[in-house]
C-alpha cells in the first residue's frame, strides 16, 4: 500500500511540474495559454497526424506483441518496450513541432512542445534507469 501510495505522490509531482513547465514557458516566450485540443492549420496537417499517430500505433503495438508473445516477456527485452514509448511519443511531437514552427500564429509555440517532450521523455527515462516500476 506504501508503494502505491508512493508511485501516485511521484506521478502527482510529476503533473504538477509539467503544469507549472508549461505556465512558465508562456510567460517567458509571450505565448497564450494552450489550447486543449491539437489545431490542424490545413488538409496536409490532419492527414500527416492521423499518419503519425498510426505509425506510433503500430510501433508500440509491434513492439509489445514481440516482447510478450513472441518472446514470452522476458525481462532483459524491456528496453524494445522502452525504445517504443520513446519513439510512439516522440514521433508524432516532433511532427507536431515542425507544423507549429511552420504555420502557426505564434512563432514560439514549437519551443514549448519540445521542451514538453524533452521533460516527458527524461521523466520516463528516470523511472526506469531507478528501477522505479521494478521493470528493468
Amino acid at each position: 500500500m506504501a508503494s502505491m501510495a508512493l508511485v501516485l505522490l511521484v506521478l502527482l509531482v510529476f503533473a504538477a511540474l509539467y503544469m507549472v513547465l508549461q505556465w512558465a514557458l508562456g510567460k517567458w516566450l509571450h505565448l497564450e495559454s494552450r489550447r486543449k485540443f491539437p489545431t490542424f492549420y490545413n488538409e496536409t496537417h490532419w492527414k500527416w497526424h492521423k499518419i503519425m499517430c498510426w505509425v506510433s500505433l503500430g510501433i508500440l503495438m509491434s513492439s509489445f506483441i514481440w516482447v510478450m508473445i513472441l518472446q514470452g516477456g522476458d525481462e532483459s527485452l524491456w528496453f524494445v518496450l522502452l525504445f517504443a514509448i520513446f519513439a510512439g511519443i516522440t514521433i508524432p511531437e516532433l511532427y507536431r513541432a515542425y507544423m507549429e514552427w511552420k504555420y502557426s500564429e505564434q512563432r514560439k509555440e514549437y519551443i514549448r512542445v519540445l521542451l514538453s517532450v524533452a521533460y516527458l521523455l527524461s521523466f520516463m527515462m528516470i523511472l526506469y534507469v531507478t528501477d522505479f516500476f521494478w521493470i528493468s
